[in-house]
């Protein structure tokens, strides 16, 4: 696999873009998920666990990923591309190669500054590549209203469409192939007699989910054995099969949702409460 992907282009501004496979110089970038221009350092431990954990499945190449840079070799954007098969795609299917993870940086994408062509390049990338392995188009979760990350309205503009009955699910084929369809969903909450049980499904995929496991790591042991804390990761393939969970937090079995990730106070003050 060449470093550089035969993809070059010329926004209205003469910014010239390029797409490259992942090599060192842009390692900290991906693995940070563009929040480089933010400057938010604790993310620092949190990128480093998913460094570690990026490199040795790129290695295996078990995922794909690109960098988009401008003509000075400056990041602009990523994207990580699986087969349906892998735990990371969260989708069952057959044929057919998943993005879980499209973005430009940071401060852009979630100021709504777009129009650049970052996105839309990193997209045809990753059909490039998957059309010359022979697969037969690609699918993405991708979200509608005000959300920020992997909005529907980009990839039903770069040629994807919406799969009917299905959670979220978007797809641009080429050829003929099943519909992806969602993983179903299991969880039974096991109480544990006089404690507090936490259970957290997880993935060394996702920064902010590296940032809520160490974060429930650290508030979970200053209340030593009143709480029992249940890792579960949703990275192995047999795990994910059973759960059907990408990315769930459980409080004595019910749901708990900060959004971006678990902020430890928040999460004291949830334990003192159940504990009285």
């Amino acid at each position: 696999m060449s470093d550089l992907a035969n993809l070059k282009f010329r926004t209205r501004v003469t910014m010239v873009i390029q797409v490259v496979n992942i090599s060192k110089g842009y390692w900290r970038y991906v693995s940070l998920c563009t929040h480089i221009d933010k400057g938010q350092m604790e993310f620092e431990q949190a990128a480093a666990m998913r460094q570690s954990w990026l490199t040795e499945r790129t290695q295996n190449e078990t995922i794909i990923t690109k960098v988009a840079i401008d003509e000075s070799g400056n990041p602009l954007g990523f994207v990580h591309l699986v087969p349906i098969e892998s735990p990371l795609s969260a989708m069952r299917g057959k044929e057919l190669w998943v993005i879980p993870c499209l973005t430009i940086n940071y401060h852009r994408v979630y100021h709504n500054i777009r129009g650049s062509g970052v996105g839309r390049l990193l997209v045809q990338a990753c059909e490039d590549y998957v059309k010359q392995i022979r697969g037969k188009g690609l699918a993405v979760y991708a979200y509608s209203g005000d959300m920020w990350f992997m909005p529907a309205a980009f990839f039903k503009k770069v040629g994807f469409t919406h799969v009917l009955n299905t959670s979220n699910i978007w797809v641009r084929k080429w050829a003929g192939v099943d519909d992806p369809l969602p993983l179903v969903k299991r969880y039974e909450y096991l109480p544990v007699q006089g404690k507090v049980v936490i259970d957290y499904f997880w993935s060394p995929f996702c920064l902010t989910s590296c940032q809520e496991v160490l974060n429930i790591r650290e508030v979970v042991s200053e209340f030593r054995d009143r709480v029992v804390f249940r890792e579960y990761r949703s990275d192995d393939a047999d795990r994910l099969k059973t759960c059907g969970l990408v990315r769930a937090l459980f409080i004595n079995g019910k749901h708990a949702n900060w959004g971006y990730a678990a902020p430890k106070e928040e999460m004291r003050n949830a334990l003192r409460k159940l504990l009285g």
